[in-house]
């Protein structure tokens, strides 16, 4: 798993797509997910400082091709 958005391998990844407004918006869309999934399980954000805040977790599931920017 990398351990920041800021990672070569997900900057890289970012860079490959052809489509930036699909790539923000499913990006968009999978961080709103992790947030919602955080909430409904009532994790206070302060109390797990490693876990990356959505927005990054989501640039870390397309490094990780948890998730497709093209589709």
């Amino acid at each position: 798993m990398y351990n920041s958005m800021f990672d070569r391998e997900v900057a890289l990844r970012l860079e490959k797509e052809n489509n930036s407004f699909v790539s923000c918006r499913t990006l968009s869309i999978r961080a709103r997910d992790i947030n919602m999934n955080r909430k409904s399980r009532e994790i206070n954000p302060d109390s797990i400082p490693s876990e990356p805040n959505p927005s990054a977790s989501a640039m870390i599931d397309v490094a990780e091709h948890k998730i497709s920017l093209s589709d």
